[in-house]
């Protein structure tokens, strides 16, 4: 299946035809010789390593880059997340036969525009060995700003960064939250019924996510114990809501990101909701499982009592 396409490239999810290519390239010291990796030891270890990749988790991953002309296998490209510092990267990886022929900027560019278009991810990082003159291009030609020279992995490396200019995610007021809860959650209500107990305390925080500056999401993030857990510090999920027009875009996967991110910040250990039944399968597909049985909540309907435990974890990959 076809991830991306561009005129000339086509990028896919790895396969087993895949082993002896990735097992070559890894092998070309030329090609090695910036990347501060180890090339596979055997064609197994390479067979090995397809058949583990996974690319459900973070819904990205390193991807084959391929010619649209005859399916050649150029080499590879990709997103990659790093969940013990919690951004994404692009990088990339071709046969030597294939440079300067522009691919590994038309794919960078692709994966880019597919981070921040499709997934909805708000930054992609770049690092580039400082001596390995080509791959700096290849981040500045993809538009990626030159950020700071900084030691990594060992190496004198330029780190690039690029935003996400069509979302921007932001802490906003309490009562910023009102006008999206009363058209989602409370029509037909008064507008005083979409204020929350809690909602100005100093431990909870609000957040709005704005789609070309217009606020068009919230959720609000509530220091909340819940007798189901032990853990100590609790965070419930309250009043997330998107405007019909923008749902189905992965807004709300955004604002689950940078909550947990800012919960991490605050030490605690699990966030939870009561989730209405029309959007349990949403809290599912982010992490969140179901405790207990589902319960009713007057005017409003079934709900069901989801958590996530909130840790970081260590996930490698090319």
């Amino acid at each position: 299946m076809r991830i991306i396409e561009t005129e000339r490239i086509y990028l896919r999810e790895f396969n087993s035809e895949d082993v002896a290519f990735l097992y070559r390239l890894n092998q070309d010291e030329d090609v090695m010789q910036y990347t501060g990796d180890a090339p596979f030891k055997n064609m197994k270890e390479a067979e090995t390593f397809v058949a583990n990749y996974d690319y459900e988790k973070y819904q990205m991953g390193r991807w084959a880059v391929c010619s649209n002309k005859q399916g050649e296998f150029l080499g590879w490209c990709g997103l990659k997340y790093h969940p013990d510092k919690d951004f994404v990267e692009v990088g990339y990886r071709f046969f030597k036969k294939h440079w300067n022929k522009g691919y590994a900027t038309e794919a960078t560019k692709a994966c880019i525009n597919y981070g921040f278009n499709v997934l909805r991810v708000q930054e992609i990082f770049a690092f580039a060995n400082s001596l390995n003159i080509a791959s700096c291009k290849v981040a500045e030609k993809a538009g990626m700003e030159l950020l700071d020279e900084i030691i990594h992995e060992g190496n004198l490396t330029k780190q690039y960064k690029i935003n996400n200019t069509t979302i921007q995610v932001k802490e906003i007021s309490a009562s910023e939250t009102y006008p999206i809860r009363h058209e989602i959650l409370r029509k037909g209500k008064s507008i005083e019924s979409c204020y929350f107990n809690g909602d100005n305390l100093t431990s909870t925080f609000h957040i709005g996510l704005f789609y070309f500056g217009k606020l068009v999401a919230v959720a609000t993030f509530l220091e909340n114990k819940n007798s189901n857990f032990k853990d100590k510090i609790q965070f419930q999920l309250r009043g997330m809501a998107v405007l019909h027009q923008f749902q189905g875009k992965k807004l709300g996967n955004v604002l689950l990101r940078e909550a947990e991110r800012k919960i991490k910040t605050r030490n605690a250990t699990l966030l939870w909701c009561n989730a209405r039944e029309r959007a349990k399968g949403f809290y599912t597909r982010n992490g969140f499982d179901v405790i207990g049985k589902p319960f009713d909540i007057t005017e409003i309907g079934l709900h069901y009592c989801m958590y996530k435990i909130i840790e970081k974890e260590v996930h490698r990959f090319f």
